[in-house]
């Protein structure tokens, strides 16, 4: 119980600061991987935090039941970091889609709010549409952290054996880098579906993107990078000072 407490109340910090913190670089990303591209991003675009709403509504307890479902999963398969991030990932999805769709929708400015981004995805398609690249973001989130935090639980281990907050950041900045530029290309299929207005599937995007040159695949590859090194600095340092708050 006093792990569920701290994974929850952990988890619920790191996600909801992270997301609020870095929303105008997620923003910048999203736009320049969908089709509209940066041409339309105004100051007012960042500035205005257009879509923070969803984010905030989905930060918090999707990050919860990651690091729920991680630490649950690492007690009874100690050492098994792949396996547990993967099955944290599957379930804080259930969450973090819905938000993630009406989101990107308002940052690429196919609608003006968050509440006017959700009635149009209902409108559009129903609650099915609020898990429009599910699968996709799956398959993106399972191998980035798959590869995150095997790098993040053997840095710390090495670097970081006192629990230090500041440093269990530092390592989480550099897992979350190096996950972060592997897994690009699946990220901006995943950011097409959830912009698309004619209900593309997987392989419609793809074909398209591909139609674009090979460089499509790696738009917003500097955006990602900057935005989860800093992330995870953010979010895997806040995660273990709130740990030790509660310990």
């Amino acid at each position: 119980a006093v792990v569920s407490t701290q994974s929850t109340g952990g988890g619920s910090a790191a996600g909801f600061v992270v997301d609020i913190a870095l929303f105008p670089i997620d923003t910048i990303k999203t736009r320049m991987q969908s089709k509209q591209g940066l041409r339309s991003l105004g100051l007012s675009d960042l500035h205005k935090l257009r879509g923070v709403g969803a984010a905030a509504v989905g930060s918090m307890p999707g990050s919860a039941l990651f690091f729920l479902t991680y630490e649950h999963m690492k007690r009874h398969y100690p050492g098994q970091h792949m396996l547990a991030s993967s099955l944290g990932e599957i379930t804080a999805c259930l969450v973090r889609v819905p938000t993630e769709v009406v989101k990107q929708r308002v940052q690429a400015k196919l609608a003006a709010t968050s509440w006017s981004g959700l009635r149009q995805v209902l409108h559009q398609s129903g609650i099915r549409g609020l898990y429009v690249g599910y699968g996709t973001t799956v398959m993106r989130e399972i191998p980035f952290a798959a590869i995150q935090y095997p790098i993040w639980e053997a840095m710390r281990t090495k670097y970081n054996p006192e629990g230090s907050g500041f440093k269990s950041g530092v390592c989480g900045s550099v897992a979350g880098a190096i996950a972060g530029a592997l897994t690009t290309p699946i990220d901006v299929i995943k950011t097409r579906l959830m912009t698309s207005t004619s209900n593309e599937g997987v392989i419609q995007v793809t074909r398209q993107l591909s139609s674009e040159g090979l460089s499509a695949f790696w738009k917003g590859l500097s955006a990602r990078i900057g935005w989860l090194s800093i992330g995870g600095f953010v979010y895997l340092g806040t995660y273990q000072t709130v740990l030790e708050l509660l310990s």
